[in-house]
């Protein structure tokens, strides 16, 4: 099936507002992304203060195409280390960013598989998973 994104793009002010559901995380995570189109594959993640509000820090880390577990797992170990810095609460949202158009395939969903494995070994308390790419910005279910 495929999803074109039809909705205007939120103004990156409403980007730090409070999140109190996945329809709103996927709109927060649409202001940051803007007009979509990317030319390489990205693991962006931001933090999530117990506000329910995202930190004004965006992060990003070049990944390969296919889900590498030990920078994943890499990637987490540094975050649970960096978490006990916050308040309680904090967690951490995801969103892979690639080229192409179409759904949600079975890579994306495998990466959203890894990261969420992987938070849960590390204890690092992740929100729902996004992906976007040239078309469209979807929510890769568990």
């Amino acid at each position: 099936m495929k999803h074109t994104e039809l909705t205007a793009i939120p103004a990156i002010e409403t980007a730090t507002e409070p999140i109190r559901s996945e329809a709103d995380l996927r709109q927060r995570w649409r202001a940051v992304m803007g007009p979509l189109g990317f030319g390489e594959r990205l693991l962006r993640f931001v933090l999530v203060g117990p506000n329910r509000c995202f930190l004004k820090v965006l992060s990003d880390i070049e990944i390969p195409a296919a889900p590498d577990p030990t920078l994943v797992a890499d990637l987490m170990a540094v975050l649970s280390d960096f978490l006990t810095t916050f308040e309680p609460g904090t967690t951490v949202a995801f969103c892979l960013t690639r080229p192409g158009l179409g759904s949600v395939s079975r890579v994306d969903r495998r990466w959203a598989s890894l990261i969420r494995d992987c938070a849960a070994d590390f204890e690092v308390p992740v929100e729902p998973f996004f992906r976007v790419n040239d078309e469209a910005l979807l929510q890769v279910a568990a």
